[in-house]
């Protein structure tokens, strides 16, 4: 129940929202929708054309997760019922299952609504015939710009899964998800804004000035609005627009809001989900103290100069009694929480108001130990620990927290880390979504990690302070309003080189950062010494900015540079960097024929019991959406899946794919083959499953019929197979 009641909380707010939105619309609210016409499915669960003595269906594969309505050619139906809908079963919490009764004789049929997934379903009647299938791609209406790239695979996958994930939550606004709610929440909307700058073109700048315009609401989680109102918001799409206009439009408002409206300590402010150990009352004050830092900003550039006395009283009086009130020796805390958390402590080194000696102790207590925060707040732990000099630490951080979305099969990022409900309960969460918008490794990987961030309002000056800790090699894009910006980095023993273009009509100063080197000896720029053991040369269109502790600082006009440290450079690392694996060859699963140790089933999913059919054909219909999964009792020894694929074939892998029941993986298993289906070889490969992919490896084999055999026990989940891949090399 407790998906349904909070999906009817949401839905109750945002129509009172989206209401008193509509009576207020400031900005056009219909954005261009583009059509990318008709598309070729990449892959089917059946040979086409294809029919049947019996009903059946049939799965299509998309090459990524889209926005799309499914299409089909169907003959010999006359009078009977077609379903098409996608494979994420949670788009039946927002879409009914399409449907259309046959004509007489051939006949095309296009779904009327958009979905949303990776695959899509189609129900098809005894005796029809499927000739053709697509599906037509649409969505709003930007192109993927921005680009991030680095010698580590792992983070590659992130921003570019990061980037996917951000695009299909726009549409009408920005969404938390397409699938399940599609709600404005200014919580998602945040790094939903953020990240446009980075990933798209400026046609999504019009979601971004939406968003900025969008009349407040005290009772629609005023947390997140507090969250979006300062650095992380508001000063955010200033500085990457120069949209003065609006941020004049706003000022009233937002002032309202943050001297009358907000009010401390109330309930459902709502600041993350993550786990129970939330310390909203320093995270309340740590947002507030940089929302008026940030409207102190918007007060000098929008002739309210007057305000800066209020705004300058109230943020002394969080700042005055802020270390009295919460810092307890070695990390901040109130009374809320029994144990510091790791986002009270982030935003505390965010704010400005946890001062640099406090800072080694925060990360030994807190940030290098605790993870309460959910996959959305962990942005904010990230740039602390990066403010803090900690970006390798911040690196190891998000690989290991995205450990089960990096390998998935799945194109987009999910809802919670390990599909887990920390919030409330601390139990697997099959109703989450698997493509979030509020994750944040696209500006966690291009902002903070390559250190590309305008500094002056609409890229006038920007800077490129790169912290990019173990990483070796970096090629970043960013479509900033003045133009491309690139910045490639590659690391050697003895070099540090930085390539750059800096736009017409603006300048950058450019950091070489000191922690990158044991030695520094010389910087030269384009082939000229620049500095040497603090020694300058004059060079046209480059000078000397000064240095702090993390960097030595140059301004750069228009043009291409090329920065070179000399000396002796730190490549070590305490991650292996991840590399790209050429893909081995998968066999088609179009005429094999699964089977099991149950009868097929389903299961009633999440809180609003949407009845799932889990049959054994799901394990091999090429759709990692759908699966197999054994209801009839938690993991026991014993079960098994069985595939008949029809005749003998070469073979030295398996993957066994529950990424969407990721819980479900076998406590052990155990691999035999046959060529008959009835006498069986001794076991050729045994072992644990693991959360999401389990591999298996194994000496070549040439059989006809593989059985993959539970043999463990588990009390709280059961054993699935989503995806069952065969490979050969």
């Amino acid at each position: 129940m407790l998906r349904i009641q909070k999906l009817f909380f949401v839905t109750i707010l945002f129509v009172n929202y989206f209401n008193a939105f509509s009576q207020n619309k400031i900005v056009d609210t219909h954005p261009a929708i583009k059509d990318y016409g008709l598309k070729n499915y990449i892959s089917y669960s059946r040979s086409i054309p294809y029919t049947s003595n019996t009903a059946w269906q049939l799965v299509c594969q998309m090459p990524t997760n889209c926005h799309f309505q499914p299409w089909i050619e169907i003959e010999n139906a006359e009078g009977k019922t077609i379903l098409l809908n996608s494979s994420n079963p949670l788009v039946q919490y927002l879409t009914k299952t399409e449907s259309f009764v046959a004509k007489k004789g051939r006949q095309i049929y296009e779904a009327k609504n958009w979905i949303s997934g990776e695959g899509a379903v189609y129900t098809i009647p005894a005796g029809a015939t499927v000739l053709s299938v697509k599906y037509r791609e649409t969505g709003y209406d930007t192109k993927f710009v921005g680009s991030f790239e680095c010698n580590d695979n792992d983070y590659n996958i992130l921003w570019k899964k990061g980037a996917r994930t951000a695009y299909l939550c726009m549409r009408d606004w920005f969404y938390d998800c397409p699938d399940r709610e599609r709600v404005g929440f200014w919580g998602d909307g945040t790094p939903e804004l953020n990240q446009c700058f980075y990933a798209f073109d400026a046609n999504a700048h019009k979601l971004c000035k939406e968003l900025v315009l969008r009349p407040l609401d005290a009772k629609f989680y005023p947390g997140q609005q507090l969250e979006f109102l300062g650095e992380y918001g508001l000063w955010y799409y200033y500085l990457q627009t120069g949209d003065i206009q609006s941020i004049k439009t706003v000022y009233p408002s937002t002032k309202e809001f943050l001297f009358n409206t907000y009010k401390f300590g109330k309930k459902n402010q709502w600041f993350d989900w993550g786990k129970e150990n939330k310390d909203n009352a320093i995270i309340e004050q740590c947002f507030m103290y940089i929302d008026l830092g940030t409207l102190k900003k918007m007060a000098k550039i929008t002739e309210h100069l007057s305000d800066t006395i209020l705004i300058n009283a109230k943020m002394d009086s969080i700042k005055n009694s802020f270390n009295t009130r919460f810092w307890k020796g070695g990390f901040y805390k109130s009374e809320q929480v029994p144990e510091p958390d790791d986002r009270a402590n982030a935003m505390a080194v965010n704010a400005g108001l946890a001062d640099q000696t406090k800072w080694p102790a925060i990360f030994e207590n807190v940030l290098n130990k605790k993870t309460f925060s959910s996959c959305f707040f962990d942005r904010w732990v990230f740039e602390a620990l990066c403010s803090m000099g900690k970006e390798k630490d911040a690196l190891i951080r998000m690989s290991t927290r995205y450990q089960t979305m990096i390998p998935a099969s799945f194109t987009t990022l999910w809802e919670h880390y390990d599909r887990w409900w920390a919030s409330r309960i601390d139990a697997f969460d099959e109703g989450s979504s698997l493509n979030h918008g509020w994750n944040p490794p696209v500006i966690n990987l291009s902002q903070t990690i390559a250190g590309i961030s305008p500094i002056e309002a609409g890229w006038k000056t920007f800077q490129v302070i790169p912290k990019e800790g173990f990483l070796q090699s970096l090629k970043v894009v960013v479509p900033s309003i003045k133009g491309n910006i690139t910045v490639a980095i590659n690391k050697t023993l003895h070099q540090y080189s930085l390539k750059l273009n800096v736009p017409s009509n603006t300048q950058s100063i450019v950091g070489i950062p000191k922690t990158a080197f044991k030695n520094l000896q010389t910087i030269r720029v384009n082939d000229r010494i620049i500095w040497k053991q603090h020694s300058l040369q004059n060079i046209k269109g480059v000078a000397y900015y000064g240095e702090d502790e993390h960097a030595i600082l140059f301004t750069a006009s228009a043009g291409n540079w090329q920065f070179i440290g000399e000396g002796l450079v730190d490549i070590s690392t305490p991650k292996k960097a991840a590399k790209k694996i050429p893909a081995a060859i998968a066999l088609d699963k179009k005429n094999w024929v699964a089977t099991a140790s149950v009868k097929d089933s389903l299961f009633l999913f999440s809180g609003d019991n949407i009845p799932i059919g889990v049959p054994a054909a799901n394990a091999i219909d090429g759709d990692h959406w759908t699966g197999w999964r054994d209801m009839t009792h938690k993991q026991y020894p014993g079960q098994w899946l069985m595939v008949d694929m029809q005749q003998k074939q070469s073979f030295e892998k398996i993957e066994l794919d529950n990424s969407w029941a990721l819980w479900d993986s076998p406590k052990n298993y155990e691999l035999t083959v046959s060529n008959d289906g009835l006498n069986w070889s001794k076991p050729i490969a045994t072992g644990t499953g693991t959360l999401g992919i389990t591999s298996i490896v194994f000496p070549k084999q040439l059989a006809r019929y593989i059985r993959v055999t539970q043999k463990g026990i588990d009390p709280l989940y059961h054993w699935s197979i989503y995806e069952l891949s065969v490979f050969r090399k």
